[in-house]
């Protein structure tokens, strides 16, 4: 058993069988799949136990593919980091893979790739806490067509049954979301997914959905909410290194169920690999902050909080990338009101930047959203 470093690569042989062992706890709730460069999900086959997933012939993963450990049912916790160690085995040869620093819920211990006809594995160990979904969304890959996926309407999309089912009434998580209209709250589609009670964390007022965009992963909810509707920053791009804040509610089993604000900057234009519906910014968010809102430094709406990327495994591959998170550009959830029918209200945009009144107003407009079955 040979233990491999993040960034390694190993040459391996072109039609070597595969084989993931899982050697700490919980390996009955791990799927390993493999994901091609365009996005194609595949899963390994269970091998005899449950800590054992198999590929009979590598070149299935095709010129590229990522190689991920993933926790079905991440909503009820817990991190991959307990399930090692992890070891591979490619041929004849046995390897020993790193474990990462972060506590992640989606681990990608691996890429393949052919070069030159010759078929390479590098070894890595990065990932994303908020689990396979986060790693969907950067990915702009379907939910639905991951494997094994804990299916939030009640069961598991693999062939688990009913194992994940919930009864009605049972807490599925919180997010956050952003007063657009009046009564109209946008939040992501992956904050309310399997749900049906939907009530706001302050007051505790009934939500409604009325519309969903699970590729884009936009919702939109409706109730009779007080506050002030946040203008949309729609006629004027976002520009390279513009100041923002993030606003939202990560966490509030742990930070409290206030308001939480952070600065940062615009960081990209676009999102994971180009992907030109989103862009990257560097205010810190947390658990809870998806569907809060992206401003400019007048409050003006610019974006959605969509996902996070972890950061201090690709430090240990010899990366730097700090404060990598994403949000859906306002341009997509104004098309989307418009194609569900809503009247968008067009309020002039805010000149007042002074941050005090700033968040006074975000008081007003973004609220939290608590999800029930």
């Amino acid at each position: 058993m040979r233990k491999t470093q993040p960034g390694e690569r190993l040459a391996v042989g072109l039609l070597d069988p595969l084989i993931v062992r899982i050697g700490g706890r919980n390996a009955e709730r791990i799927t390993v799949a493999a994901v091609s460069h365009q996005g194609q999900i595949g899963h390994l086959e269970r091998g005899d136990s449950p800590n054992e997933w198999r590929l009979s012939d590598i070149s299935e993963l095709g010129e590229k593919a990522e190689i991920l450990l993933y926790i079905t049912d991440d909503r009820t916790g817990g991190f991959i980091n307990e399930s090692y160690p992890v070891t591979v085995q490619i041929g004849g040869s046995h390897f020993d893979f790193p474990e990462p620093n972060e506590q992640l819920a989606a681990v990608i211990i691996a890429e393949a790739y052919l070069r030159d006809g010759t078929r390479r594995v590098k070894v890595a160990n990065e990932g994303f806490t908020f689990g396979i979904e986060a790693f969907a969304r950067a990915r702009s890959i379907s939910i639905d067509a991951i494997p094994g996926r804990q299916d939030r309407g009640g069961g598991s999309q693999g062939n688990d049954g009913d194992r994940y089912r919930h009864p009605p009434g049972t807490a599925l998580g919180s997010g956050s979301g952003v007063l657009v209209a009046p009564g109209i709250i946008v939040t992501n589609a992956h904050v309310i997914e399997g749900g049906n009670d939907f009530k706001t964390g302050r007051g505790g007022k009934a939500l409604t959905m009325i519309a969903v965009d699970p590729l884009h992963d936009l919702a939109v909810l409706q109730g009779n909410i007080d506050g002030t509707p946040l203008p949309m920053r729609n006629t004027a791009a976002i520009w390279l290194g513009e100041s923002v804040l993030a606003a939202g509610y990560p966490l509030m089993d742990l930070l409290g169920a206030d308001l939480k604000v952070s600065t940062g900057n615009v960081s990209g234009l676009k999102g994971w690999e180009g992907d030109v519906a989103r862009f990257q910014f560097t205010a810190p968010i947390g658990s809870g902050s998806s569907g809060g809102a992206i401003l400019d430094e007048y409050g003006n709406l610019v974006g959605i909080t969509s996902s996070s990327l972890a950061h201090g495994n690709l430090r240990d591959r010899g990366a730097i990338s700090e404060n990598v998170n994403f949000g859906i550009k306002v341009s997509l959830v104004h098309e989307m009101l418009a194609a569900s029918g809503i009247d968008i209200p067009s309020p002039d945009l805010s000149l007042d930047n002074d941050r005090r009144n700033v968040v006074h107003r975000l008081r007003q407009s973004v609220i939290s959203i608590l999800v029930k079955s």
